[in-house]
């Protein structure tokens, strides 16, 4: 296939995905199912990313750079987000090198 017919197949899995994601981690309620969910959906994400654009042709030598920058925003992407139990919010700390410790809506100690 052509980058030009897998383009559309990749902006419509990252819409589907997009959704998918924010019905479950930002209106969902349940720490729990989220907490089990969200590293296989970040590590699934960036596989996916990963290959869609080797699949597009930036394979070769910009592999090089995006299999680290795709590794690297997914440590980062589990290391700071957290679920609180109390209220179910999902909290993204913006500071990448603090691990976020209570839930900015209720207050409460997060695991």
């Amino acid at each position: 296939m052509s980058p030009d017919e897998i383009f559309p197949i990749f902006f419509g899995t990252w819409v589907v995905l997009g959704i998918i994601s924010f019905i479950i981690f930002f209106l969902g309620k349940n720490a729990q199912l989220k907490r089990k969910l969200w590293p296989p959906f970040v590590i699934g994400a960036g596989v996916l990313f990963i290959g869609f654009t080797s699949a597009m042709g930036f394979g070769g030598q910009a592999l090089y750079i995006m299999i680290p920058a795709v590794v690297l925003i997914t440590f980062l992407n589990l290391r700071s987000t957290k679920f609180c139990d109390s209220c179910g919010k999902t909290i993204i700390n913006q500071n990448f090198l603090v691990k976020p410790e209570f839930c900015s809506k209720c207050g409460e100690k997060l695991q």
